[in-house]
């Protein structure tokens, strides 16, 4: 075809129930135009849809998070609780050891009559672990 193209395309309406017919006419480098303008506006929909949906897809992942934060936090209370609870514990057996004088070997054994605790750390923790120990055994007014 040739760059200044003068084909046109004619249509032609015939209304119900009507004599009159209408007639529209259109030129081929037109309807080249429309139909680029909607091929552009649908490859933008396409990447709008497609952006979109990213988004989406990251904001019910946000939602899933966020209660596996809750869960988190929730467990992360209840471990602070559990060692809380394992310090006095901790506390009061050892309070108890002194109580029996534990620490003084037995004249016939050697092993004490109860053990201590059995902690695997090292010195400088266990020294931390037993001023946590002497900190919660003073709170509970078990030591003065």
């Amino acid at each position: 075809m040739p760059h200044g193209d003068k084909r046109f395309l004619t249509f032609i309406v015939v209304p119900h129930a009507d004599l009159e017919t209408r007639t529209f006419t259109v030129s081929y480098g037109r309807l080249k135009l429309l139909f680029a303008g909607v091929v552009a506006l649908l490859l933008v929909f396409v990447l709008v849809v497609s952006t979109w949906w990213y988004v989406a897809a990251q904001a019910a992942r946000a939602n899933s998070l966020q209660a596996e934060v809750q869960r988190l936090e929730s467990e992360r209370e209840k471990v602070a609780r559990l060692a809380r609870e394992l310090e006095q514990v901790e506390a009061q057996y050892e309070h108890v050891r002194q109580l029996l004088g534990a620490d003084a070997a037995a004249p016939r054994s050697k092993e004490p009559i109860l053990p201590p605790l059995g902690r695997k750390d090292s010195a400088g923790s266990r020294a931390a672990a037993g001023s946590s120990v002497s900190e919660a055994a003073r709170l509970l007014g078990l030591k003065k």
